[in-house]
């Protein structure tokens, strides 16, 4: 059954937690064009940098902890023709592997997305961490 360009943005924004949660970067990496924009903890601009970003919060933040989850809520999005915007709330948490110490995350992204040849990606992507406890 065909889906509407809705539902496949809403699918692309819940793929994403999926695989930043335990795929690797080239996965992670293919959910952005190639002349997107990423804010997360600096300005990342192009997907070779995109990459390079990921790749570092595979090493530092991902690869140390376990049971790493990610959960979106409340999706509001826009579609106007092949551009739309989108936020959603984030939960994320997971355990410290060194100490089983719990960490939890809130946020919210904030998203704007094209589609180009009948598939929707990120064209930006904005991260913004409300609240973290460790």
């Amino acid at each position: 059954m065909p889906s509407t360009d809705y539902e496949r943005i809403q699918n692309h924004l819940a793929r994403y937690c999926h695989i930043v949660d335990r795929d690797g970067v080239d996965a992670i990496a293919a959910l952005f064009w190639d002349d997107a924009t990423l804010e997360f903890d600096g300005t990342f601009h192009g997907i070779a940098e995109i990459r390079g970003c990921y790749s570092q919060w595979i090493e530092k933040m991902r690869d140390p902890v376990v049971g790493l989850r990610h959960l979106i809520h409340s999706p509001s999005i826009e579609i106007l023709g092949t551009q739309a915007t989108a936020e959603c709330y984030f939960d994320a948490d997971c355990h410290i592997k060194a100490n089983d110490k719990p960490i939890h995350l809130r946020g919210i992204y904030k998203d704007r997305l094209a589609k180009r040849n009948g598939e929707w990606r990120f064209l930006e992507r904005q991260i913004i961490l409300y609240k973290s406890t460790l």
